[in-house]
């Protein structure tokens, strides 16, 4: 036990309660821990990919993947690597876990089961884990693009905030009937909501044509997002708010 204290020590390891034979459960924490990483890495890859869609266009990676068949595409490389990942080492820990059904401390086939899921999952997730710091630290965002995704609609993504604020001047139900019929009028006619809305006769002596127009700017209704960003680039370990 004394060389197992003076390796652990020499190494900045902590000494095994129990001899590593015997204790498969450190093997399986760690299976654990690497596909609960990468699939920590991998919603990270899922957003850029979606939002890097050509319709869409928010993100796009700082060099992206050259495409073999048409010049002009720069693909996400990066988060593509990290999405694969994260579809590949679950099953990689499963076999891990399916290991701690030994019947000898040296097992035939469930610790040599063990060896190559154990290196592919090290492997995947630090190659996942460093493409995650490149992309990350490259990404560009494109606000402008933000902005026409959110004009889309012609200020519809605002209807909720708009029942809301509106109920206090002309009653739910009033408002309700009223965003309702501005609304149609967005889909069929191809108009701004702030437009539709001027023209309901149960909001003309309520509220102005500029405080409908700014009730319909998205712009104005983020609500607790920039609390929450602010929340969590305080904190200090990046993990969940503990109450």
């Amino acid at each position: 036990m004394r060389l197992v204290e003076a390796y652990a020590a020499a190494t900045g390891l902590c000494a095994p309660a129990l001899p590593w034979h015997s204790l498969r459960t450190p093997i399986a924490d760690l299976g654990g821990a690497l596909a609960f990483t990468s699939g920590a890495l991998g919603k990270l890859a899922a957003d850029v990919l979606l939002l890097s869609r050509t319709e869409i266009g928010e993100v796009s990676e700082s060099t992206g993947g050259a495409s073999s068949a048409m010049p002009h595409k720069a693909n996400p490389a990066r988060a593509v690597l990290i999405a694969a990942a994260a579809r590949q080492v679950p099953a990689l820990a499963g076999v891990l876990y399916g290991s701690l059904a030994a019947e000898d401390e040296r097992p035939p086939g469930a610790w040599h089961a063990e060896w190559q899921p154990l290196r592919e999952a090290l492997r995947t997730v630090g190659g996942a884990a460093d493409a995650a710091a490149s992309l990350a630290e490259g990404l560009r965002v494109h606000p402008a693009r933000m902005r026409e995704n959110l004009d889309v609609t012609g200020g519809l993504i605002v209807s909720e905030r708009l029942v809301a604020v509106l109920s206090d001047l002309v009653g739910r139900a009033a408002a309700r009937a009223a965003v309702t019929s501005a609304a149609g009028r967005v889909d069929r006619e191809g108009i701004a909501l702030h437009e539709a809305l001027s023209q309901e006769p149960a909001l003309a002596d309520a509220v102005s044509k500029d405080r409908v127009r700014a009730l319909t700017d998205p712009a104005g209704y983020t609500g607790s997002a920039g609390t929450l960003v602010d929340r969590a680039l305080r904190r200090p370990d990046g993990g969940p708010d503990m109450v």
